[in-house]
Protein backbone atom coordinates (compact mmCIF):
# COMPACT_ATOMS: atom_id res chain seq x y z
CA UNK A 1 0.00 0.00 0.00
CA UNK A 2 2.76 2.41 -0.73
CA UNK A 3 3.04 4.48 -3.84
CA UNK A 4 4.00 8.03 -4.89
CA UNK A 5 6.84 10.49 -4.45
CA UNK A 6 8.21 10.89 -0.92
CA UNK A 7 8.39 13.87 1.39
CA UNK A 8 9.93 13.89 4.85
CA UNK A 9 7.26 15.31 7.20
CA UNK A 10 9.67 16.79 9.75
CA UNK A 11 8.69 20.32 8.69
CA UNK A 12 4.98 19.43 8.87
CA UNK A 13 5.37 18.58 12.55
CA UNK A 14 5.88 22.30 13.32
CA UNK A 15 2.06 22.51 13.41
CA UNK A 16 0.18 20.74 16.24
CA UNK A 17 -1.04 17.42 14.84
CA UNK A 18 -4.25 17.49 16.81
CA UNK A 19 -5.31 20.72 15.06
CA UNK A 20 -4.90 19.43 11.50
CA UNK A 21 -7.63 17.52 9.71
CA UNK A 22 -6.74 14.76 7.23
CA UNK A 23 -7.58 17.15 4.41
CA UNK A 24 -5.32 19.87 5.88
CA UNK A 25 -2.46 17.40 6.14
CA UNK A 26 -2.83 16.48 2.48
CA UNK A 27 -3.09 20.12 1.38
CA UNK A 28 0.01 21.09 3.36
CA UNK A 29 1.98 18.29 1.73
CA UNK A 30 0.84 19.23 -1.77
CA UNK A 31 1.70 22.90 -1.14
CA UNK A 32 5.24 21.97 -0.15
CA UNK A 33 5.65 19.91 -3.28
CA UNK A 34 4.34 22.77 -5.44
CA UNK A 35 6.84 25.18 -3.94
CA UNK A 36 9.67 22.78 -4.72
CA UNK A 37 8.74 22.13 -8.32
CA UNK A 38 5.62 23.01 -10.29
CA UNK A 39 6.55 20.61 -13.05
CA UNK A 40 7.04 17.76 -10.60
CA UNK A 41 3.63 18.48 -9.11
CA UNK A 42 2.01 18.38 -12.52
CA UNK A 43 3.67 15.08 -13.31
CA UNK A 44 2.53 13.69 -9.98
CA UNK A 45 -1.07 14.78 -10.58
CA UNK A 46 -1.18 13.27 -14.05
CA UNK A 47 -0.09 9.87 -12.72
CA UNK A 48 -1.79 9.70 -9.34
CA UNK A 49 -4.95 11.82 -9.65
CA UNK A 50 -4.91 12.50 -5.88
CA UNK A 51 -8.56 13.41 -5.40
CA UNK A 52 -10.30 12.91 -2.05
CA UNK A 53 -14.06 12.93 -2.30
CA UNK A 54 -15.26 12.76 1.29
CA UNK A 55 -16.63 14.88 4.12
CA UNK A 56 -15.03 18.24 4.87
CA UNK A 57 -15.30 17.97 8.68
CA UNK A 58 -13.36 15.27 10.49
CA UNK A 59 -13.23 14.53 14.22
CA UNK A 60 -10.06 13.03 15.67
CA UNK A 61 -11.13 10.24 18.03
CA UNK A 62 -7.74 8.70 18.88
CA UNK A 63 -4.02 9.09 18.24
CA UNK A 64 -0.52 8.21 19.42
CA UNK A 65 2.59 10.27 18.60
CA UNK A 66 4.97 7.80 20.30
CA UNK A 67 6.65 10.44 22.41
CA UNK A 68 8.80 9.13 25.24
CA UNK A 69 12.32 8.35 26.38
CA UNK A 70 14.54 6.30 24.09
CA UNK A 71 14.51 2.60 24.89
CA UNK A 72 11.16 2.59 26.69
CA UNK A 73 8.15 0.49 25.76
CA UNK A 74 4.87 1.65 24.26
CA UNK A 75 2.03 3.18 26.26
CA UNK A 76 0.10 0.12 27.47
CA UNK A 77 -3.01 2.25 27.92
CA UNK A 78 -3.04 2.40 24.12
CA UNK A 79 -1.39 -0.87 23.08
CA UNK A 80 -1.27 -4.61 23.74
CA UNK A 81 1.80 -6.72 22.97
CA UNK A 82 1.27 -9.85 20.86
CA UNK A 83 3.89 -12.45 21.71
CA UNK A 84 4.72 -15.94 20.50
CA UNK A 85 5.21 -17.75 17.21
CA UNK A 86 3.14 -19.08 14.33
CA UNK A 87 0.34 -16.61 13.39
CA UNK A 88 -0.75 -18.86 10.51
CA UNK A 89 1.33 -17.09 7.85
CA UNK A 90 4.50 -19.19 7.83
CA UNK A 91 6.58 -16.37 9.35
CA UNK A 92 9.46 -17.67 11.46
CA UNK A 93 10.15 -14.99 14.09
CA UNK A 94 9.08 -15.05 17.73
CA UNK A 95 7.14 -11.90 18.61
CA UNK A 96 8.45 -10.34 21.82
CA UNK A 97 7.56 -7.53 24.23
CA UNK A 98 11.26 -6.80 24.79
CA UNK A 99 12.40 -3.23 24.15
CA UNK A 100 15.05 -4.63 21.82
CA UNK A 101 12.13 -5.42 19.50
CA UNK A 102 9.46 -2.83 20.38
CA UNK A 103 10.50 0.56 21.77
CA UNK A 104 10.35 4.32 21.46
CA UNK A 105 13.44 5.88 19.88
CA UNK A 106 13.34 9.17 21.84
CA UNK A 107 12.64 11.18 18.67
CA UNK A 108 8.88 10.66 18.60
CA UNK A 109 8.96 7.34 16.78
CA UNK A 110 7.92 3.77 17.47
CA UNK A 111 10.65 1.33 16.38
CA UNK A 112 9.75 -2.30 15.65
CA UNK A 113 13.04 -4.10 15.14
CA UNK A 114 13.73 -7.68 14.01
CA UNK A 115 16.81 -9.21 15.64
CA UNK A 116 18.67 -12.41 14.76
CA UNK A 117 20.61 -14.10 17.57
CA UNK A 118 23.86 -16.06 17.34
CA UNK A 119 21.92 -19.26 16.65
CA UNK A 120 20.10 -17.76 13.68
CA UNK A 121 16.75 -17.35 15.47
CA UNK A 122 14.72 -14.20 14.85
CA UNK A 123 12.68 -12.11 17.28
CA UNK A 124 10.56 -9.11 16.37
CA UNK A 125 7.52 -7.14 17.55
CA UNK A 126 3.77 -6.93 17.05
CA UNK A 127 1.40 -4.59 18.91
CA UNK A 128 -2.32 -3.98 18.64
CA UNK A 129 -4.49 -1.14 19.92
CA UNK A 130 -6.35 -1.64 23.17
CA UNK A 131 -9.38 -0.06 21.56
CA UNK A 132 -11.32 -2.11 19.04
CA UNK A 133 -14.18 0.32 18.36
CA UNK A 134 -12.70 2.24 15.43
CA UNK A 135 -15.68 2.17 13.06
CA UNK A 136 -17.29 4.22 10.33
CA UNK A 137 -20.57 5.70 11.62
CA UNK A 138 -23.69 4.66 9.76
CA UNK A 139 -23.79 7.06 6.82
CA UNK A 140 -20.33 8.43 7.67
CA UNK A 141 -16.63 7.72 7.26
CA UNK A 142 -13.65 6.37 9.19
CA UNK A 143 -10.03 7.26 8.39
CA UNK A 144 -7.11 5.39 9.96
CA UNK A 145 -3.74 6.86 8.99
CA UNK A 146 -0.11 6.53 10.02
CA UNK A 147 3.23 8.09 9.08
CA UNK A 148 5.71 5.27 8.55
CA UNK A 149 9.22 4.71 7.30
CA UNK A 150 9.64 1.16 6.08
CA UNK A 151 12.83 -0.67 7.13
CA UNK A 152 15.72 1.04 5.37
CA UNK A 153 17.13 -2.11 3.80
CA UNK A 154 16.97 -3.55 0.30
CA UNK A 155 18.39 -6.24 -1.95
CA UNK A 156 19.71 -9.47 -0.44
CA UNK A 157 19.92 -7.80 2.99
CA UNK A 158 16.13 -7.30 2.97
CA UNK A 159 15.14 -10.90 2.15
CA UNK A 160 12.29 -11.96 4.41
CA UNK A 161 11.38 -8.51 5.80
CA UNK A 162 7.58 -8.07 6.03
CA UNK A 163 6.46 -4.78 7.66
CA UNK A 164 2.73 -4.14 8.03
CA UNK A 165 0.12 -1.65 9.27
CA UNK A 166 -3.33 -3.25 9.33
CA UNK A 167 -6.64 -3.81 11.17
CA UNK A 168 -8.78 -6.74 12.29
CA UNK A 169 -12.51 -6.68 13.07
CA UNK A 170 -13.30 -6.33 16.78
CA UNK A 171 -15.23 -9.61 16.92
CA UNK A 172 -12.04 -11.50 16.03
CA UNK A 173 -10.93 -11.05 19.64
CA UNK A 174 -13.96 -13.10 20.68
CA UNK A 175 -14.51 -15.75 18.01
CA UNK A 176 -11.18 -15.81 16.05
CA UNK A 177 -13.28 -16.19 12.89
CA UNK A 178 -10.88 -15.18 10.13
CA UNK A 179 -11.51 -13.85 7.51
CA UNK A 180 -15.25 -13.45 8.20
CA UNK A 181 -14.62 -10.75 10.83
CA UNK A 182 -12.66 -8.68 8.31
CA UNK A 183 -9.03 -7.68 7.84
CA UNK A 184 -7.96 -4.41 6.19
CA UNK A 185 -4.25 -4.24 5.30
CA UNK A 186 -3.36 -0.56 4.99
CA UNK A 187 0.37 -1.00 4.34
CA UNK A 188 2.43 -4.08 3.54
CA UNK A 189 5.75 -4.52 1.77
CA UNK A 190 8.06 -7.51 1.46
CA UNK A 191 11.77 -8.04 0.90
CA UNK A 192 12.53 -4.29 0.74
CA UNK A 193 11.00 -3.99 -2.74
CA UNK A 194 10.03 -0.30 -2.40
CA UNK A 195 6.43 -1.22 -3.05
CA UNK A 196 3.07 -1.20 -1.33
CA UNK A 197 0.12 -3.59 -1.16
CA UNK A 198 -3.45 -2.79 -0.01
CA UNK A 199 -5.84 -5.67 0.72
CA UNK A 200 -9.28 -6.53 2.11
CA UNK A 201 -9.70 -10.04 3.56
CA UNK A 202 -13.28 -11.26 4.07
CA UNK A 203 -15.70 -14.16 3.64
CA UNK A 204 -14.41 -17.69 4.11
CA UNK A 205 -11.07 -19.45 3.78
CA UNK A 206 -10.14 -20.87 1.35
CA UNK A 207 -11.79 -19.31 -1.68
CA UNK A 208 -15.12 -17.61 -1.17
CA UNK A 209 -16.19 -14.20 -2.46
CA UNK A 210 -12.87 -12.62 -1.40
CA UNK A 211 -10.56 -15.18 -3.04
CA UNK A 212 -8.86 -16.19 0.18
CA UNK A 213 -6.20 -16.55 1.26
CA UNK A 214 -5.17 -13.88 -1.27
CA UNK A 215 -8.03 -11.45 -0.54
CA UNK A 216 -9.14 -8.54 -2.73
CA UNK A 217 -5.95 -6.58 -3.23
CA UNK A 218 -4.28 -3.77 -5.10
CA UNK A 219 -1.38 -5.95 -6.15
CA UNK A 220 2.17 -4.64 -5.98
CA UNK A 221 2.47 -0.87 -6.49
CA UNK A 222 5.81 0.86 -6.98
CA UNK A 223 6.77 3.17 -4.11
CA UNK A 224 10.10 4.86 -4.66
CA UNK A 225 11.77 6.04 -1.46
CA UNK A 226 9.54 4.19 0.99
CA UNK A 227 12.58 2.75 2.79
CA UNK A 228 14.35 6.11 3.21
CA UNK A 229 11.63 8.57 4.33
CA UNK A 230 8.33 8.80 6.16
CA UNK A 231 5.17 8.45 4.09
CA UNK A 232 1.52 8.66 5.11
CA UNK A 233 -0.49 5.45 4.64
CA UNK A 234 -4.26 5.77 5.06
CA UNK A 235 -7.45 3.82 4.60
CA UNK A 236 -10.94 5.32 4.54
CA UNK A 237 -14.06 3.23 5.13
CA UNK A 238 -16.86 5.24 3.53
CA UNK A 239 -20.47 4.44 4.45
CA UNK A 240 -21.73 7.78 3.08
CA UNK A 241 -21.78 6.49 -0.51
CA UNK A 242 -23.72 3.69 -2.18
CA UNK A 243 -22.30 1.16 -2.59
CA UNK A 244 -20.06 1.60 0.43
CA UNK A 245 -16.31 1.77 -0.24
CA UNK A 246 -12.89 1.20 1.26
CA UNK A 247 -10.24 3.48 -0.25
CA UNK A 248 -6.47 3.19 0.15
CA UNK A 249 -4.21 6.27 0.02
CA UNK A 250 -0.50 6.98 -0.05
CA UNK A 251 0.46 10.57 0.82
CA UNK A 252 -3.12 11.60 -0.01
CA UNK A 253 -3.36 9.83 -3.37
CA UNK A 254 -6.15 7.27 -3.73
CA UNK A 255 -4.52 4.30 -5.46
CA UNK A 256 -6.99 1.46 -4.77
CA UNK A 257 -10.72 1.13 -4.00
CA UNK A 258 -12.96 -1.80 -3.08
CA UNK A 259 -16.75 -1.39 -3.30
CA UNK A 260 -19.40 -3.29 -1.37
CA UNK A 261 -21.01 -4.61 -4.55
CA UNK A 262 -17.87 -6.65 -5.27
CA UNK A 263 -19.10 -9.18 -2.67
CA UNK A 264 -22.49 -10.15 -1.25
CA UNK A 265 -24.11 -7.90 1.40
CA UNK A 266 -23.65 -10.36 4.29
CA UNK A 267 -19.94 -10.82 3.59
CA UNK A 268 -19.43 -7.05 3.43
CA UNK A 269 -21.38 -6.32 6.62
CA UNK A 270 -19.54 -9.02 8.57
CA UNK A 271 -16.16 -7.77 7.36
CA UNK A 272 -16.56 -3.98 7.28
CA UNK A 273 -19.56 -2.48 9.08
CA UNK A 274 -18.22 -2.68 12.64
CA UNK A 275 -15.32 -1.72 14.89
CA UNK A 276 -11.67 -2.54 14.22
CA UNK A 277 -8.42 -2.63 16.17
CA UNK A 278 -5.07 -1.49 14.74
CA UNK A 279 -1.93 -3.64 14.39
CA UNK A 280 1.70 -2.76 13.65
CA UNK A 281 4.15 -5.62 13.14
CA UNK A 282 7.35 -6.58 11.38
CA UNK A 283 7.40 -10.27 10.48
CA UNK A 284 10.30 -12.27 9.08
CA UNK A 285 9.64 -14.78 6.33
CA UNK A 286 6.34 -16.45 5.52
CA UNK A 287 4.14 -17.07 2.52
CA UNK A 288 4.05 -13.47 1.31
CA UNK A 289 7.85 -12.89 1.19
CA UNK A 290 8.24 -16.41 -0.24
CA UNK A 291 6.08 -15.43 -3.21
CA UNK A 292 8.59 -12.68 -4.05
CA UNK A 293 11.89 -14.49 -3.67
CA UNK A 294 11.80 -15.81 -0.10
CA UNK A 295 13.89 -15.20 2.97
CA UNK A 296 15.30 -14.54 5.41
CA UNK A 297 18.70 -15.94 4.44
CA UNK A 298 22.19 -15.73 5.87
CA UNK A 299 22.55 -12.45 3.95
CA UNK A 300 19.52 -10.86 5.60
CA UNK A 301 20.52 -7.93 7.78
CA UNK A 302 19.47 -7.96 11.43
CA UNK A 303 18.30 -4.93 13.39
CA UNK A 304 16.70 -2.64 10.79
CA UNK A 305 13.48 -1.17 12.25
CA UNK A 306 10.18 -0.06 10.86
CA UNK A 307 9.62 3.46 12.27
CA UNK A 308 6.16 4.88 13.00
CA UNK A 309 5.97 8.63 13.58
CA UNK A 310 2.26 8.80 14.44
CA UNK A 311 -1.07 7.06 14.04
CA UNK A 312 -4.41 8.87 13.99
CA UNK A 313 -8.08 7.87 13.75
CA UNK A 314 -10.82 10.19 12.48
CA UNK A 315 -14.55 9.93 11.84
CA UNK A 316 -16.83 12.17 9.79
CA UNK A 317 -20.57 12.53 9.38
CA UNK A 318 -23.02 9.73 9.94
CA UNK A 319 -26.40 9.43 11.58
CA UNK A 320 -24.90 8.45 14.94
CA UNK A 321 -22.22 11.14 15.00
CA UNK A 322 -19.72 8.65 16.32
CA UNK A 323 -18.58 5.05 16.32
CA UNK A 324 -21.20 2.53 15.32
CA UNK A 325 -21.54 -0.59 17.48
CA UNK A 326 -20.19 -3.88 16.21
CA UNK A 327 -22.99 -5.74 14.39
CA UNK A 328 -23.72 -9.29 15.47
CA UNK A 329 -21.59 -12.04 13.93
CA UNK A 330 -23.10 -15.21 12.52
CA UNK A 331 -23.80 -17.56 15.45
CA UNK A 332 -21.63 -20.63 15.84
CA UNK A 333 -23.41 -23.56 14.25
CA UNK A 334 -22.46 -26.12 16.91
CA UNK A 335 -21.55 -24.67 20.31
CA UNK A 336 -18.73 -26.48 22.08
CA UNK A 337 -18.65 -27.52 25.68
CA UNK A 338 -16.47 -24.62 26.80
CA UNK A 339 -17.50 -21.93 24.34
CA UNK A 340 -13.88 -21.78 23.11
CA UNK A 341 -13.74 -24.87 20.89
CA UNK A 342 -12.02 -27.26 23.30
CA UNK A 343 -12.13 -29.11 26.60
CA UNK A 344 -9.18 -29.13 29.00
CA UNK A 345 -8.33 -30.48 32.40
CA UNK A 346 -5.84 -32.05 34.81
CA UNK A 347 -6.05 -35.60 36.18
CA UNK A 348 -4.02 -37.09 39.01
CA UNK A 349 -1.98 -40.08 37.79
CA UNK A 350 -0.24 -40.82 41.11
CA UNK A 351 0.79 -39.26 44.39
CA UNK A 352 3.40 -37.08 42.66
CA UNK A 353 2.13 -36.97 39.07
CA UNK A 354 -0.59 -35.24 37.09
CA UNK A 355 -1.70 -35.42 33.48
CA UNK A 356 -2.65 -32.21 31.66
CA UNK A 357 -4.91 -32.67 28.65
CA UNK A 358 -6.42 -30.57 25.88
CA UNK A 359 -9.19 -31.86 23.58
CA UNK A 360 -10.38 -29.94 20.48
CA UNK A 361 -14.14 -30.08 19.95
CA UNK A 362 -14.75 -31.13 16.36
CA UNK A 363 -11.53 -29.79 14.82
CA UNK A 364 -7.88 -30.82 14.48
CA UNK A 365 -5.09 -28.92 16.23
CA UNK A 366 -1.79 -28.44 14.39
CA UNK A 367 -0.02 -28.40 17.75
CA UNK A 368 -0.74 -27.68 21.42
CA UNK A 369 1.77 -26.14 23.85
CA UNK A 370 1.27 -26.39 27.61
CA UNK A 371 2.52 -23.50 29.76
CA UNK A 372 2.57 -24.37 33.46
CA UNK A 373 4.11 -23.07 36.67
CA UNK A 374 4.31 -25.03 39.90
CA UNK A 375 4.16 -22.60 42.82
CA UNK A 376 7.66 -21.43 43.69
CA UNK A 377 9.23 -22.85 40.54
CA UNK A 378 10.12 -21.57 37.06
CA UNK A 379 7.58 -21.56 34.24
CA UNK A 380 7.66 -24.50 31.80
CA UNK A 381 6.58 -24.53 28.13
CA UNK A 382 6.09 -28.00 26.65
CA UNK A 383 4.73 -29.23 23.31
CA UNK A 384 2.06 -31.80 24.15
CA UNK A 385 1.65 -35.24 22.57
CA UNK A 386 -1.49 -36.29 20.70
CA UNK A 387 -3.14 -39.48 21.99
CA UNK A 388 -5.29 -40.93 19.20
CA UNK A 389 -7.04 -43.37 21.56
CA UNK A 390 -8.41 -40.53 23.71
CA UNK A 391 -8.49 -37.96 20.86
CA UNK A 392 -6.73 -35.39 22.98
CA UNK A 393 -3.33 -33.82 23.57
CA UNK A 394 -1.63 -34.90 26.81
CA UNK A 395 1.44 -34.27 28.96
CA UNK A 396 2.46 -35.86 32.29
CA UNK A 397 4.17 -33.76 34.96
CA UNK A 398 6.09 -35.48 37.74
CA UNK A 399 7.83 -34.42 40.95
CA UNK A 400 4.69 -32.93 42.47
CA UNK A 401 3.64 -32.78 46.12
CA UNK A 402 0.14 -32.82 47.56
CA UNK A 403 -1.17 -29.31 48.12
CA UNK A 404 1.00 -27.61 45.48
CA UNK A 405 -0.86 -25.18 43.21
CA UNK A 406 -0.18 -25.18 39.47
CA UNK A 407 -1.20 -22.35 37.15
CA UNK A 408 -1.40 -23.29 33.48
CA UNK A 409 -2.63 -22.29 30.02
CA UNK A 410 -2.40 -23.54 26.45
CA UNK A 411 -1.28 -22.24 23.04
CA UNK A 412 -2.83 -24.08 20.11
CA UNK A 413 -3.02 -23.92 16.33
CA UNK A 414 -6.45 -24.04 14.70
CA UNK A 415 -7.07 -23.51 10.99
CA UNK A 416 -3.51 -22.32 10.47
CA UNK A 417 -3.80 -19.63 13.16
CA UNK A 418 -2.36 -19.61 16.68
CA UNK A 419 -4.42 -18.84 19.79
CA UNK A 420 -3.78 -18.56 23.52
CA UNK A 421 -6.28 -19.72 26.15
CA UNK A 422 -7.00 -18.07 29.45
CA UNK A 423 -5.31 -19.21 32.66
CA UNK A 424 -6.40 -22.09 34.89
CA UNK A 425 -5.31 -23.47 38.27
CA UNK A 426 -5.00 -26.98 39.71
CA UNK A 427 -4.10 -28.10 43.22
CA UNK A 428 -2.19 -31.37 43.47
CA UNK A 429 -4.18 -34.04 45.26
CA UNK A 430 -7.53 -32.38 44.67
CA UNK A 431 -10.34 -33.81 42.62
CA UNK A 432 -11.70 -31.57 39.88
CA UNK A 433 -14.97 -29.97 41.02
CA UNK A 434 -18.07 -31.30 39.32
CA UNK A 435 -19.82 -29.06 36.86
CA UNK A 436 -22.74 -27.53 38.73
CA UNK A 437 -26.20 -28.44 37.55
CA UNK A 438 -28.16 -25.28 36.86
CA UNK A 439 -31.24 -24.97 39.02
CA UNK A 440 -34.35 -24.37 36.93
CA UNK A 441 -35.90 -21.03 37.79
CA UNK A 442 -38.94 -19.12 36.66
CA UNK A 443 -37.79 -16.85 33.84
CA UNK A 444 -39.07 -13.30 34.23
CA UNK A 445 -38.39 -10.19 32.20
CA UNK A 446 -36.21 -10.45 29.08
CA UNK A 447 -33.58 -12.74 30.60
CA UNK A 448 -32.19 -14.20 33.82
CA UNK A 449 -28.49 -14.14 34.64
CA UNK A 450 -26.32 -15.37 37.50
CA UNK A 451 -22.82 -16.19 38.68
CA UNK A 452 -22.21 -19.10 41.06
CA UNK A 453 -19.37 -21.11 42.57
CA UNK A 454 -18.27 -24.13 40.55
CA UNK A 455 -15.42 -25.08 42.88
CA UNK A 456 -12.75 -23.54 45.08
CA UNK A 457 -11.21 -21.64 42.16
CA UNK A 458 -14.00 -21.62 39.58
CA UNK A 459 -17.09 -19.58 38.78
CA UNK A 460 -19.95 -20.39 36.44
CA UNK A 461 -21.78 -17.63 34.58
CA UNK A 462 -25.27 -18.31 33.23
CA UNK A 463 -27.62 -16.41 30.94
CA UNK A 464 -31.20 -17.55 30.23
CA UNK A 465 -33.43 -15.88 27.61
CA UNK A 466 -37.06 -15.66 28.70
CA UNK A 467 -39.22 -17.01 25.90
CA UNK A 468 -36.87 -16.21 23.02
CA UNK A 469 -33.81 -17.75 21.35
CA UNK A 470 -30.40 -16.09 21.47
CA UNK A 471 -28.21 -16.33 18.37
CA UNK A 472 -25.19 -16.16 20.67
CA UNK A 473 -24.19 -14.89 24.13
CA UNK A 474 -20.78 -13.48 25.09
CA UNK A 475 -19.76 -13.00 28.72
CA UNK A 476 -17.32 -10.20 29.57
CA UNK A 477 -15.78 -10.66 33.01
CA UNK A 478 -12.98 -9.17 35.07
CA UNK A 479 -11.52 -10.71 38.21
CA UNK A 480 -10.33 -7.91 40.52
CA UNK A 481 -6.78 -6.91 39.60
CA UNK A 482 -6.75 -8.86 36.32
CA UNK A 483 -7.49 -8.08 32.67
CA UNK A 484 -10.94 -8.41 31.14
CA UNK A 485 -11.88 -11.69 29.44
CA UNK A 486 -14.45 -11.99 26.62
CA UNK A 487 -15.76 -15.51 25.96
CA UNK A 488 -18.55 -16.89 23.82
CA UNK A 489 -20.83 -18.99 26.05
CA UNK A 490 -22.21 -22.49 25.41
CA UNK A 491 -25.92 -23.26 25.09
CA UNK A 492 -27.28 -26.04 27.35
CA UNK A 493 -30.49 -27.29 25.76
CA UNK A 494 -31.54 -29.22 28.87
CA UNK A 495 -31.60 -26.10 31.05
CA UNK A 496 -32.28 -23.50 28.37
CA UNK A 497 -29.27 -21.56 29.62
CA UNK A 498 -26.02 -20.28 28.14
CA UNK A 499 -23.14 -21.07 30.51
CA UNK A 500 -19.40 -20.61 30.87
CA UNK A 501 -17.12 -21.82 33.67
CA UNK A 502 -14.12 -19.62 34.46
CA UNK A 503 -11.04 -20.75 36.39
CA UNK A 504 -8.58 -18.85 38.53
CA UNK A 505 -11.23 -17.22 40.74
CA UNK A 506 -10.32 -17.57 44.42
CA UNK A 507 -12.41 -17.21 47.55
CA UNK A 508 -13.03 -13.56 48.40
CA UNK A 509 -12.27 -12.26 44.91
CA UNK A 510 -14.89 -9.99 43.31
CA UNK A 511 -15.83 -10.47 39.67
CA UNK A 512 -17.53 -7.81 37.54
CA UNK A 513 -19.33 -9.10 34.46
CA UNK A 514 -21.78 -8.30 31.71
CA UNK A 515 -23.21 -9.96 28.61
CA UNK A 516 -23.55 -9.26 24.89
CA UNK A 517 -26.35 -11.19 23.20
CA UNK A 518 -28.13 -11.48 19.88
CA UNK A 519 -31.93 -11.24 19.83
CA UNK A 520 -34.00 -11.02 16.68
CA UNK A 521 -30.89 -10.42 14.55
CA UNK A 522 -29.75 -7.43 16.65
CA UNK A 523 -26.95 -7.23 19.22
CA UNK A 524 -27.49 -5.88 22.74
CA UNK A 525 -25.30 -5.24 25.79
CA UNK A 526 -26.53 -5.76 29.34
CA UNK A 527 -25.63 -3.70 32.36
CA UNK A 528 -22.75 -4.67 34.65
CA UNK A 529 -23.09 -7.08 37.59
CA UNK A 530 -20.79 -8.06 40.44
CA UNK A 531 -20.29 -11.34 42.32
CA UNK A 532 -17.86 -12.37 45.06
CA UNK A 533 -16.57 -15.92 45.27
CA UNK A 534 -17.55 -17.36 48.69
Amino acid sequence: MRFITHKDDSDVRSLPRQKRSPVQRVCLLVACVLLISLSAALAFASVSNPTRAHAATWNQIWSDDFNGAAGTGVNTSNWLYDTGTGWGTGEIETMSSSTKNVSLDGNGHLAITPVRDSSGNWTSGRIESQRSDFAAPVGGELEVTASIQQPNVSGAAAAGYWPAFWMLGAQFRVDHNWPQDGEVDTMEDINGLSSVFGTLHCGVDPGGPCNETTGIGSGQRTCSGCQTAFHTYSVIIDRSVSPEQIRWYLDGANYFTVSANQVDPTTWANAVDHGFFIIFDLAMGGGFPNAFGGGPTSATRSGVPMLVDSVNVYTAGGSTGGVTPTPPPSPTATPTSTGSGFNQGVSSTGSSQAQFWFQPSGWTAGYVILHYTVSGQAAQNITMTYNSSTARWEYNVGGLRSGQTITYSFTYQQGGLQYDTGGYTYTVGSSPPPTPTPTPVTCTGNFNQAASSAGSTQAQFSFQPCGWTAGYVIVHYTVAGQTQQNVQMTYNSSSGQWTYTAGGVNAGQTVTYSFTYQQGGLQYDTGTYTWTHP
